[in-house]
């Protein structure tokens, strides 16, 4: 491969303090749930250097705190459309069919696979801001904030709005491993505990204890639904890890007497699955195009779990392929939306996805990052390079309602190494289909594929 000979060959031009800049970017599914850490796992806090002060979430009986937050915190539309429009182009490179993407066992698996856009931006936009030159230009390109946008004072926002959320439950968690004995850039320091809420650690890459914590401080902000196996090596610089946690319960939970095996017609064959059943008594939204048939399930809270089911003689991999038509699939637009009354047939599902995320970057334009072209002098004095970018995610729905979480692990090396009458419609999802999930702010924090729900996470 290419980017791998490269990255074998780059030490002949690169100075020994050439190595790691991000270690770990955590994904997009927020957590609310904490799990101890147990076993041999390491406690966090002992390489904690400081906390930054959470925002607390809002009192559902007291209303005024949660508009007070929207208030304080505004969200600038055009910032906002902006990350929906980094969630699909980087799904579509993410998520296609030629995707550098592995089920839970590590082994090549596309027929499920789920990716949050969400954790990938906040550990870029993080990175960024350790970035200059063309670094920077490629990754400011990437996220595609309009100009004049200042990107950390957004993502505080964002993260602020969902922190303080009391009808939902959408975490982000950020953290920074600095290795011990390197100079840092306070300023970037400052904001990414300022902005994005990031724990500062301080730690000694390559070592046992070091990657049990990192391990242990995913799952704790995973809701304990990733385990990940971390191997940090020693010219590791620092570790940007972002973590998305959600978790919601269908507003029109499934009857699990209507639960019932049926067939689901995966590329690979006919499989026997279980599949939730209702018809929800109210007319609900749905778009029917040439290529797709889309419709959605609201959670408790506002957030929404969204279905697109391809037409026949059009795949998955046909939307995936086309970050407009990805995008088409996914939008409402009330003057193109139909209303009818429709009965969700929703296979059960669980499962895991990993990526290996720089194929995907590469391929979205950003190249210097990875190489000895690389940047990071706004992040620190030894010249660094991004060695790996990670997500792992994992997903669950059933009668009552979904789970999702991932993480991102960006590693910074040394660079020496939306009421008329309606018609009765039926969405059957009985073979390969997309589901986005949304926050209520309508941020897109979940975009997958389920080829097989038979597949056991």
């Amino acid at each position: 491969m290419e980017r791998q000979e490269r990255q074998a060959n780059r030490g002949d031009g690169l100075t020994w303090k050439a190595a790691a800049l991000v270690a770990a970017l955590v994904a997009l599914l927020a957590a609310s749930a904490v799990l101890s850490a147990c076993g041999t796992q390491q406690p966090t806090s002992e390489f904690a250097v400081a906390q930054p002060v959470m925002p607390q979430k809002a009192s559902e009986d007291n209303p005024d705190a949660w508009l007070d937050a929207l208030e304080q915190n505004p969200l600038d539309q055009s910032f906002v459309e902006s990350l929906s429009t980094f969630a699909y182009r980087s799904s579509a490179a993410a998520l296609s069919d030629d995707a550098s993407v592995a089920n839970g066992a590590g082994e090549i698996d596309p027929a499920n696979r789920m990716y949050s856009p969400l954790s990938l931006y906040y550990a870029l936009a993080l990175a960024n801001e350790g970035a200059a030159g063309q670094t920077r230009d490629e990754i400011d390109a990437l996220l595609g904030a309009p100009a004049g946008a200042n990107v950390p004072e957004q993502c505080g926002n964002l993260f602020r709005v969902l922190a303080t959320d009391p009808f939902s439950t959408v975490d982000l968690a950020n953290s920074i491993w600095m290795a011990k004995g390197n100079p840092f850039e306070q300023s970037f320091i400052d904001t990414a505990t300022g902005q994005f809420y990031a724990t500062p650690f301080s730690v000694e890459f390559g070592t046992e204890a070091t990657d049990q914590a990192m391990a242990a401080w995913i799952s704790e902000n995973t809701g304990g639904t990733i385990e990940p196996q971390v191997k940090t090596e020693s010219d590791l610089l620092l570790s940007i890890i972002n973590t998305v946690y959600f978790k919601g319960s269908w507003t029109d939970a499934f009857d699990a007497e209507n639960t019932a095996p049926a067939t689901f017609h995966a590329a690979a064959g006919d499989v026997e699955t279980d599949f939730m059943t209702q018809r929800i008594d109210s007319l609900q939204g749905y778009r029917r195009t040439d290529d797709f048939l889309r419709a959605s399930l609201a959670f408790t809270g506002g957030a929404m779990m969204t279905f697109v089911l391809p037409n026949e003689g059009v795949s998955v991999d046909d939307l995936l392929s086309d970050e407009q038509r990805l995008a088409a699939a996914f939008a409402v637009d009330a003057n193109e939306d139909e209303y009818g009354f429709i009965t969700y047939v929703v296979p059960k599902a669980a499962f895991d996805t990993e990526f290996d995320l720089i194929p995907a970057l590469e391929r979205l334009g950003v190249q210097a990052a990875f190489d000895d072209r690389a940047d990071f002098s706004n992040l620190t004095s030894t010249p660094a390079y991004v060695s790996m970018v990670k997500q792992e995610s994992h997903i669950t729905w059933d009668e009552e309602g979904a789970e999702a979480s991932a993480y991102t692990n960006i590693g910074i090396s040394e660079m020496s190494a939306m009421i008329p009458e309606g018609e009765e419609v039926e969405l059957r999802l009985d073979r390969p289909f997309l589901f986005q999930i949304t926050s209520s702010q309508g941020i897109p924090l979940f975009v997958g594929v389920c080829g097989n729900p038979a597949v056991e996470a």
